[in-house]
């Protein structure tokens, strides 16, 4: 909750919306048809601490798991279902 709180006081990321669009696409298709999505992008301005509080934001709310990498002014993110 504070890492929320401390995204929202600096505003959105701007990656957030293929982030969100990434995970909403993985989470509603079908099983079997896509088992994971990658989003790159660049890190610009934002903290990696806010994108890595964003990240685990987004797989929570879409029940997804995620992997972040962190590169010298770039980020990848893998979205992927949990096993059940």
């Amino acid at each position: 909750m504070s890492q929320l709180l401390a995204r929202e006081a600096h505003g959105p990321l701007a990656d957030e919306a293929p982030l969100r669009i990434a995970a909403a696409t993985l989470s509603d298709a079908p099983r079997g048809m896509i088992t994971a999505t990658t989003v790159v992008g660049t890190l610009g301005n934002n903290s990696p601490e806010s994108l890595q509080a964003l990240v685990a934001d987004i797989a929570e709310e879409y029940g997804l798991t995620s992997q972040l990498a962190v590169h010298v002014g770039s980020f990848s993110v893998r979205f992927g279902r949990k096993e059940h």
